[in-house]
């Protein structure tokens, strides 16, 4: 890779990770296996993240945009990395519920089923004051709380009670 396809790459990655706080996977796949489509994918995305006063839309209503065409399209991922950098930009749950309804107006019940509740979901925990945990990077499932293991002479009484015990 010659250098200034190289810091193309570079300044592309980067862009990733300063909008979404991530390198997405495919991004990253793009930047080793197809470099100069990743640099000519992002001249594209440089014309949509102008700077306030050059574009239309304004950054948070594009984030929004990409959750919502995620959502549809079923990628989880995706929708919840473009859904922390709407966040980042004062998206709240009550307007990202709105347009959920619309996808699932549009696309169907099953696209909200699959996806939308899920990106709802992550919202709520991106926005609550518990935001000191790390994201689940799209896991689907309630989280439960671990078991407490027994004490000592818990596991003690039901040994010598007969009962079989897990160490």
């Amino acid at each position: 890779m010659n250098k200034k396809l190289e810091t193309e790459v570079e300044r592309a990655k980067a862009h990733y990770v300063k909008v979404l706080g991530v390198l997405p996977e495919p991004i990253r796949a793009m930047a080793e296996y197809a470099p100069e489509a990743l640099v000519a994918y992002q001249h594209f995305k440089d014309y949509l993240y102008r700077p306030a006063g050059q574009a239309a839309l304004d950054l948070k209503t594009k984030e929004l945009i990409y959750v919502v065409l995620d959502t549809a399209t079923g990628n989880l991922a995706g929708a919840n990395n473009h859904l922390r950098a709407a966040v980042d930009q004062g998206l709240t749950v009550p307007e990202l519920a709105e347009a959920m309804i619309q996808v699932m107006n549009v696309c169907g019940i099953t696209t909200f089923g699959q996806t939308g509740y899920k990106v709802l979901d992550e919202a709520k925990r991106l926005t609550s004051k518990s935001r000191r945990r790390a994201p689940d990077s799209g896991q689907t499932g309630t989280r439960v709380k671990p078991v407490k293991p027994a004490s000592r002479s818990s596991r003690a009484a039901n040994a010598s009670a007969g009962r079989a015990t897990r160490g």
